[in-house]
C-alpha cells in the first residue's frame, strides 16, 4: 500500500516545504526517490546558492522525518 511522502529543503535558516508530496511504497522507496530528486536539482541549487548547505528532508504523511540527505 503506497503512502505519501514530502521532500522539504532546509539550509539551517530557511525551510522550503513540499506541499504536494509523492506516493511511494514505503520509506525506502521515498528515500530512493529523494536521491533522484537530488541528482536532478543539485546543480541548480549549487549555482543559485554556492555557499549554502542544503538538506532534503523526507517526511511521511504525519510529519515524521524518515531521512535527511545532503544536496550535493
Amino acid at each position: 500500500m503506497s503512502q505519501r511522502f514530502y521532500f522539504d529543503l532546509e539550509d539551517g535558516q530557511e525551510t522550503i516545504r513540499d506541499g504536494e508530496g509523492v506516493e511511494a511504497d514505503g520509506p525506502e522507496d521515498a528515500l530512493e526517490a529523494a536521491q533522484e530528486i537530488i541528482a536532478e536539482m543539485a546543480g541548480e541549487v549549487a549555482s543559485a546558492d554556492p555557499r549554502g548547505r542544503w538538506t532534503l528532508v523526507v517526511r511521511d504523511a504525519v510529519g515524521e522525518i524518515v531521512g535527511r540527505l545532503p544536496v550535493v
